[in-house]
């Protein structure tokens, strides 16, 4: 039986099955981009940041996952879904085989990538699909498609890929209430809790690596009291 509030240690898929068909307010999560990314800019190349995140050359671990969350949507819900315009179009085929995209959102950062210094731009965005299951009304003051906020950067910064809070809370309040439950199956140092604790929302996460789990786990009792 899957607990509310709470961080589970383990893959995703098997443990989404556990989840009811349509019993999830608001699906907000933050996948492998499907790129082998890594820094290359950090002096310690030993440094954790510095090896590739599991699963992120794996397709078929993508379009699962999408289809396992419509699945546990309810009807007339909303999906949140941080990706990367390397990408963006095999994200955007696999999310619209099920949900209908109303947009894709931008987030501008505060910095951005190296890359290819000689033959490329500084990529400073990434890339948020928002879709419907059905019609998912919008909260409040209607927004732009272009938002903007920090990265997380320095000793704030937990895992390689972590999402600001700010960002995330934006997206909670928009599209569910309180007491509605959340979830995130990719939930790394486990942002998107936080973010919903805070919020008032319930909340179901999961991560495949313990660190992170434990990483997560204290932050919800340091920042918001269990």
């Amino acid at each position: 039986m899957i607990e509310l509030n709470k961080i589970y240690c383990a893959d995703s898929l098997e443990l989404m099955k556990e989840i009811p068909d349509k019993s999830i307010d608001l699906v907000l999560t933050d996948p492998p981009y499907l790129i082998a990314y890594k820094t290359s800019h950090r002096k310690d190349k030993t440094h954790e940041f510095c090896s590739e995140i599991q699963g992120d050359n794996d397709y078929k671990l993508i379009s699962d996952y999408i289809k396992e969350c419509y699945r546990i949507l309810k009807d007339n819900t909303a999906l949140y879904m941080f990706c990367s315009q390397d990408r963006i179009d095999y994200f955007k085929i696999e999310t619209e085989r099920y949900f209908d995209i109303k947009n894709i959102i931008i987030w501008i950062k505060n910095n951005w990538t190296a890359g290819d210094l000689a033959c490329q731009f500084g990529k400073q965005y990434e890339m948020i699909i928002y879709a419907n299951k059905g019609k998912s009304q919008i909260n409040g003051k209607r927004l732009t498609d272009i938002w903007q906020c920090d990265r997380i950067v320095g000793n704030e910064q937990f895992h390689q890929n972590q999402k600001p809070i700010d960002i995330l809370q934006r997206a909670i309040l928009c599209s569910s209430k309180e007491n509605n439950i959340v979830f995130d199956g990719m939930a790394g140092s486990g942002s998107t809790l936080v973010a919903c604790k805070a919020l008032n929302r319930r909340y179901i996460g999961i991560e495949k690596e313990q660190k992170y789990v434990d990483i997560c786990n204290n932050r919800l009792r340091q920042e918001y009291l269990l």
